[in-house]
């Protein structure tokens, strides 16, 4: 069937090293899992990512500038209970997503489009069948004092004198 959407999405959580209520010192660990091959590891940036089922819920933005949430559902198992713990309630996770756009082949390469976006936990919730780990966006939205930068010839090389200046 042609035309088909075919999204592959994966997820490298990472947890930062935190001391557990007894006082013990957790090291810092990573995680990978993707969604799309079922019950497959697939190689992709260097790592390995294994088969998760996951969903990712909303990624919301505001008119006034709020970093962007992003709610990643899983189905209550170990793993999914580890990542939160690990995490210490995902306070101390760190979100790299990647978006994938699949040919037909379903083949992973290097020159395929995707997106990718950089997150910063903020908490956990659990309930009787899921998982939810809420990250917010981790690049700060600009204020309306941030200092401007102005193009100039040190910062754009030369520039032409008329109207024909195309942004690529």
């Amino acid at each position: 069937m042609t035309g088909q959407l075919r999204l592959a999405q994966f997820l490298t959580i990472e947890t930062d090293e935190w001391k557990d209520a007894n006082g013990i010192l957790r090291p810092e660990s990573s995680y990978y899992y993707q969604n799309f091959f079922m019950s497959e590891s697939k190689a992709f940036q260097g790592n390995t990512y294994d088969f998760a089922p996951f969903r990712i819920e909303a990624q919301t933005n505001a008119l006034n500038g709020d970093n962007g949430i992003l709610q990643i559902l899983f189905p209550y198992s170990e793993y999914a209970i580890k990542l939160v713990e690990q995490g210490n309630g995902n306070r101390l996770s760190s979100l790299i997503l990647y978006t994938l756009w699949l040919p037909p082949d379903d083949s992973l390469t290097s020159s395929m489009p995707k997106e990718e976006g950089y997150y910063i936990g903020i908490g956990a919730s659990f309930s009787d069948t899921t998982i939810e780990l809420r990250f917010r966006s981790a690049i700060d939205s600009v204020i309306n004092n941030f200092p401007s930068r102005y193009i100039t010839r040190e910062l754009a090389g030369l520039l032409p004198n008329n109207a024909e200046l195309a942004l690529q």
